[in-house]
């Protein structure tokens, strides 16, 4: 019978780990999933920006140097570094619980 008791404490010890291991791989995804939103709609609002500012400087003012303004460059980088981090995000959600799953298939 100690060995039954024993047997059944280390399965629950076990069991424990593997569910406080998934439930904070499961938030950590959660957590990802919505910066990784959060950073799609504020590049689909710098792209929009982007979009009305060029109208307006090509097609109303006539413009032929709208790659040359301020504006139009700072919308550009801001662009350029919000897809940095959103990639590096997404890299980030994919490498979340791969550990847990490579060590359950030995």
């Amino acid at each position: 019978m100690p060995n039954l008791w024993y047997d059944v404490t280390k399965w629950l010890d076990d069991v424990s780990k593997v569910v406080g291991k998934e439930a904070g791989d499961l938030t950590l995804k959660g957590r990802l999933k919505v910066e990784i939103f959060e950073l799609n709609r504020k590049l689909r609002e710098y792209y929009i920006d982007l979009g009305n500012l060029v109208f307006e400087e090509v097609f109303v003012k006539k413009s032929r140097t709208w790659q040359k303004k301020q504006k139009t460059r700072g919308l550009v980088a801001k662009i350029k570094r919000l897809r940095t981090k959103l990639k590096k995000k997404q890299q980030e959600y994919k490498k979340v619980g791969v550990k847990t799953k490579k060590s359950k298939k030995k």
